[in-house]
């Protein structure tokens, strides 16, 4: 359902609000309309934004299926699917000439449903793939490779077809990440506290995946069962508590996990 809402919501977003306006939303998409209007321009050929959609999503799926996992490349392939489909059957047709009103609720729609994605633990394809495996092996923020897209993006639109609308752009990529910060916030600080028998097993592939650092505790005694335990504690962000659990259950599936969030930190901590 999340994936249906993404496609549905991006859809309508792109060709009833920001495409006829010559506006772009964010990653890979906005991308895609970019190269659709150039080649309009520039070149006078007529392509369909879904095209381009797929044809930049493919080698990112591919890349997301070696370093992320099956089941996650599995549903951010039927994400990219649903918003392809909706933005085929779905006539380019401007409901305003206002180009605010197309920014602002462009954005809404588009980041409506890529927060929902997010909360359900998938991408929507695109640059999300490329930011969780640059967060994953580097620690990086995951911000940083969106900034980079989304300036090349509004650069190329300034030049050419002119900086007011390479403005509004910059407002509806605003809104959007407004919109999916207060649906799924994938910057929230989070601490997990994970309870386990095999917390050493556990510790040595978190260290491994994860960029961050651990506190162990292995003089637990449980009151119920009267067993010594473990116990494992870390500061994440919510982007990285996907693959903690998947590591953290693979090593123990009776390993309990409590997940609360946490208000604020002093020290270092590299935003991710």
């Amino acid at each position: 359902m999340a994936a249906l809402f993404y496609g549905i919501t991006s859809a309508l977003g792109i060709q009833l609000l920001l495409q006829p306006a010559k506006l772009y939303t964010s990653g890979v998409t906005g991308a895609s309309q970019l190269i659709v209007n150039l080649l309009n321009e520039f070149a006078h050929m007529s392509t369909p934004v879904y095209l381009w959609y797929v044809l930049l999503n493919l080698p990112l799926i591919i890349l997301a299926w070696l370093k992320l996992g099956k089941k996650f490349t599995i549903l951010s392939i039927i994400s990219v699917a649903s918003a392809s489909l909706f933005i085929l059957f779905i006539p380019l047709y401007p409901i305003t000439k206002d180009p605010l009103l197309s920014a602002v609720f462009g954005g809404i729609l588009s980041g409506a449903g890529i927060g929902l994605c997010f909360r359900y633990g998938f991408s929507t394809g695109g640059t999300d793939i490329i930011a969780l495996i640059v967060q994953r092996s580097t620690g990086r923020s995951v911000g940083q490779v969106s900034f980079a897209i989304n300036a090349v993006i509004i650069t190329i639109a300034g030049f050419a077809f002119g900086w007011e609308l390479a403005l509004y752009t910059i407002i509806s990529i605003y809104i959007t990440n407004m919109v999916i910060d207060k649906m799924y916030i994938q910057q929230q600080k989070i601490t997990v506290t994970v309870y386990s028998h095999r917390v050493d097993d556990i510790a040595k592939e978190l260290l491994k995946s994860l960029n961050r650092g651990l506190t162990l505790d292995y003089h637990l005694r449980g009151a119920y069962s009267g067993e010594e335990i473990g116990s494992i504690t870390m500061v994440l962000t919510k982007y990285q508590l996907f693959f903690a659990k998947k590591i953290i259950l693979k090593e123990d599936p009776q390993a309990f996990i409590n997940i609360q969030p946490t208000m604020s930190i002093a020290g270092k901590f590299n935003d991710n």
